[in-house]
């Protein structure tokens, strides 16, 4: 047996997932250098320095039930964001259940590739592919519930404010909105109410509902509630103003949703049209696309093809996903 094409197997694929990583990570941090300016202001209005690397104020939960394990994860910081991932998108995973998952996964792929007699880059890419599709599954479900509490966050602070207004304390008109509000921004407001109640001050406890979770108007009621504790003032007029704003700003986002709904349209029609004509081509004449799979310079036009289509779909989706 060939141990050393193994061995390159298994290195190349670790190589591989470490760049696809990698790029993710790049590309997650375009385009939002407005929330990184808001959190650095965030940061200084709470009296950290955002040029150092202090504590995370999300305190770490259990890696493992195993108590070694959960040791031994906890020397690596960078699963604190798949911990932070896991807690947004609200699932009772644990972080070595999630490892385990796409450790799973990327074996099964990679056995199922090598039995099948897959070239080796297509044994790299549907391992590596199967190993992320756990993270992108969370990232999804973690998408979805922060689009749902941005849009219930003015609610809740109509009826923070208006709780206020009608004479209950902060922390009181807190615990009124876990209790009265929409799920699930009730269980965040709750979560935050607990933290006061049970010792952290409100500072504290707001910044831990912001870094919670990381959502824009999020940050925006953060800074609201740590301003007006500096300054003073009317903070039931001001949560209610804020619920006003971030509802105006929400409906202009779905305004630009919708204007840009003719080139998403666009986007999906033309990475759909050569799947279409190819099936079309197939049924009228079923040798006309045999050339790609039968002549052996059939397959290499095919990936480069395909490489292409990847990039054009994500060029459109970035030309037609337009940040307000």
């Amino acid at each position: 047996m060939d141990y050393w094409a193994y061995l390159i197997l298994i290195v190349a694929f670790l190589g591989l997932f470490g760049f696809i990583e990698s790029a993710i990570i790049l590309w997650s941090g375009w385009g939002k250098s407005e929330a990184r300016r808001l959190k650095q202001r965030l940061q200084i209005i709470s009296g950290e320095n955002p040029t150092q690397k202090g504590p995370n104020r999300l305190k770490r939960g259990v890696y493992s039930s195993n108590e070694s394990i959960d040791r031994f994860l906890k020397r690596f910081r960078r699963l604190e964001a798949l911990d932070t991932l896991l807690r947004q998108a609200d699932k009772p995973y644990s972080v070595a259940q999630t490892l385990t998952a796409m450790v799973s996964s990327s074996f099964v792929a990679l056995i199922a590739t090598l039995i099948a007699g897959s070239g080796l880059l297509s044994v790299l890419l549907l391992t590596v592919i199967a190993g992320i599709l756990p993270l992108v599954i969370l990232q999804t479900l973690r998408r979805s519930r922060m689009n749902k509490l941005e849009s219930q966050l003015p609610d809740a602070l109509d009826l923070l404010g208006q709780s206020m207004r009608a004479g209950h304390a902060f922390s009181s008109a807190l615990r009124t909105v876990g209790i009265e509000g929409p799920e699930p921004i009730a269980t965040e407001f709750r979560m935050t109410s607990d933290e006061i109640s049970f010792g952290s001050s409100t500072r504290e406890g707001i910044l831990n509902l912001a870094n919670r979770v990381n959502s824009m108007d999020m940050r925006y009621f953060a800074l609201a509630i740590l301003i007006q504790s500096e300054t003073g003032g009317n903070l039931s007029n001001l949560l209610l103003d804020l619920a006003k704003l971030i509802r105006e700003r929400l409906k202009l986002r779905r305004v630009v949703k919708v204007l840009a709904a003719e080139g998403r349209l666009s986007g999906w029609i033309l990475g759909s049209l050569p799947f279409a004509f190819a099936g079309l081509m197939s049924l009228m004449n079923p040798g006309y696309l045999s050339f790609f799979w039968v002549d052996p310079s059939g397959w290499p036009i095919v990936k480069v093809m395909a490489v292409l289509m990847i990039v054009g779909a994500i060029w459109i989706r970035n030309i037609t996903n337009i940040r307000v």
